[in-house]
């Protein structure tokens, strides 16, 4: 279920499909990322649970033999860290930011309660295992395996504590679920605002300029795929939906308003026919209670 594409000398995205979770996918319907180092391989984010981490391992051995020697965590999701308990039993060093900590902690056991309403099977498949020593502050420089790379927060995006992973050399951003590419993005009741995951996406956007972004769902692609079906649809949302919420402008009369003049570029995107109308209502309900 997972598509290993080559993005750089020895940099592959993990690409999940673009439909819903379910059991087939063990929750990993989302893009993963590997570095190879003559040492391990560096993994963007673990996985929804035993069984995804099981998946994403599945996937790497058609990339190459090496070990996962260190998961970085770039979001708080379950799919971005649920598997870290299982890539640790393996020997691989959990790596996180602070902020994006924080959202894990607070968000596990929601998160495995849904999993195992979505999915059946046992709580132990879901240990919430966090990083041990997680980063401080919004900005850090490692090198693994001999590869310099920097963990970037810019702000609150698709969830508070969302981070990106920046390979300064090449010029490749793993985003995590900062970026949505080929399905649209879904807005939701998490604490995060869609207001702030636009001017997140925009900082980003404007202090990284990447070549390549891998993102947190679909294929990779440029930055300006990125601006067309993520940044340019968080805009649209805000510029479209927040006067109404600000003016109390009927809720109902809104979505549909708003929903009938959503232009063809995000329409066709996947999964638009079941997100719109819930994003323009969950925007809403964000501004007005802001």
């Amino acid at each position: 279920m997972l598509q290993p594409i080559k993005v750089a000398d020895d940099i592959y995205a993990l690409v999940g499909p673009l439909g819903q979770r379910d059991a087939a996918n063990a929750g990993d319907n989302a893009t993963f990322g590997a570095i190879v180092t003559p040492n391990g391989v560096i993994l963007i984010d673990s996985g929804a649970g035993d069984a995804g981490a099981r998946l994403i391992a599945q996937t790497l051995r058609g990339v190459t033999d090496k070990p996962v020697r260190w998961v970085i965590n770039t979001g708080s999701q379950d799919h971005r860290w649920l598997g870290n308990a299982w890539f640790a039993s393996k020997g691989a060093q959990i790596i996180a930011m602070a902020s994006t900590v924080k959202v894990e902690k607070a968000n596990a056991d929601q998160e495995m309660q849904a999993l195992k309403m979505q999915f059946g099977g046992k709580m132990e498949d879901f240990s919430p295992m966090t990083s041990p020593a997680p980063l401080p502050g919004d900005e850090a420089r490692l090198t693994l395996g001999g590869v310099p790379l920097e963990l970037r927060h810019f702000g609150t995006g698709h969830f508070p504590g969302d981070a990106v992973v920046w390979l300064p050399k090449q010029r490749i951003a793993f985003t995590g679920d900062l970026v949505f590419l080929d399905r649209m993005l879904g807005v939701l009741d998490n604490g995060s605002r869609v207001d702030q995951w636009a001017q997140t996406f925009n900082t980003f956007a404007a202090t990284l300029k990447p070549a390549i972004i891998v993102p947190g769902h679909g294929k990779p692609g440029t930055l300006a795929q990125a601006q067309a079906q993520t940044g340019d649809y968080l805009d649209w949302l805000v510029r479209e939906v927040k006067p109404a919420a600000e003016n109390m402008d009927d809720l109902e009369k809104t979505v549909n308003r708003v929903n009938a003049a959503t232009p063809q570029t995000f329409r066709k995107l996947y999964n638009a026919d079941q997100l719109n109308r819930k994003n323009i209502n969950r925007a809403y309900l964000e501004f007005q209670f802001q």
